[in-house]
């Protein structure tokens, strides 16, 4: 795995101390009404960026069917999003490789919908949306989504690519990559009763670009590794074999950034442990002890 930290515009030199080998820009609303200019400058990091969720104080959302007063229409998400991609494009040529954006879906709301026409119909909305936008040089990757986001500073919920066989058909009918968000999948999994080994084994073909972070409960994210609920040895050990692929892994810890990216380098110490050839072995063979004692009983 090719390993990269979160950034923003203002501290890519200070990161560099970490040595990455991906940069991923968190792009904020901000971000799309200025013009970045590194001038002559080239990086050897390669570049990915995640598009921003909110625009002047509205939730961009690709599943929406209708402006609201905290939600952008549909039409008008798509082409907040297109200014992104035409701004990653743009950046790209300071960086190296193929440039990389990922992209939340959308689909949150603050009351839990239960009817599932309805959660079909927002899935409807977001492939209209992704076949309208011009993708240029840029490949995107759709993120899977925790079950309770916070937004505006209260919990809301998501209904659109939290669940693995619902991201593997998705992804299958419409052509796009993914990004696997371990933490959101985490939080999903609990919610909902799954086994978090058995969501990775579903999408792991279609992934491309990792977030780390533990998780606790349903809506804790973004925890310090081996800090929440979360079973680093399965997870790795569910890994190993895609391991030296080109798929990048970010830390996505809550104010990792901070102190020259302290919490990032913690992150990766913990991390390389799970990554030892032997500790993997032995790890794979508990998973498959662990598989035949349930199929036993």
């Amino acid at each position: 795995m090719k390993k990269g930290i979160k950034v923003r515009f203002h501290d890519v030199q200070a990161m560099l101390n970490l040595n990455p080998e991906v940069f991923e820009f968190h792009f904020s609303d901000k971000d799309l009404d200025i013009e970045h200019s590194f001038g002559d400058k080239t990086f050897d990091q390669e570049f990915v960026v995640h598009a921003p969720e909110y625009y002047k104080g509205k939730l961009i959302d690709l599943c929406s069917d209708n402006a609201q007063s905290l939600h952008h229409s549909r039409e008008d998400s798509v082409k907040l999003i297109q200014r992104v991609i035409d701004e990653t494009s743009r950046i790209s040529k300071h960086f190296s490789g193929k440039p990389l954006m990922v992209l939340h879906p959308g689909g949150m709301c603050l009351k839990r919908i239960t009817n599932k026409e309805k959660i079909n119909e927002l899935r409807g909305n977001l492939r209209k949306s992704l076949k309208e936008l011009n993708k240029k040089n840029v490949n995107i990757l759709l993120e899977n989504m925790p079950p309770f986001p916070w937004f505006y500073g209260g919990q809301w919920n998501c209904h659109v690519l939290i669940d693995a066989e619902e991201i593997k058909q998705f992804c299958k009918e419409t052509g796009y990559d993914f990004c696997f968000d371990l933490s959101h999948a985490q939080l999903y999994c609990k919610w909902a009763g799954k086994d978090l080994i058995e969501f990775i084994q579903t999408i792991k073909p279609l992934i491309k670009h990792v977030h780390f972070a533990d998780a606790d409960g349903v809506d804790g994210e973004g925890l310090q590794i081996d800090e929440g609920e979360i079973d680093f040895s399965r997870v790795m050990a569910n890994f190993h074999d895609i391991e030296m692929n080109n798929i990048t892994i970010i830390p996505e810890i809550w104010r990792g950034h901070e102190k020259d990216g302290e919490g990032f380098k913690i992150a990766f110490d913990r991390i390389n442990k799970y990554m030892d050839k032997k500790v993997i072995e032995r790890n794979i063979e508990d998973i498959a002890l662990d598989r035949l004692n349930r199929y036993l009983k």
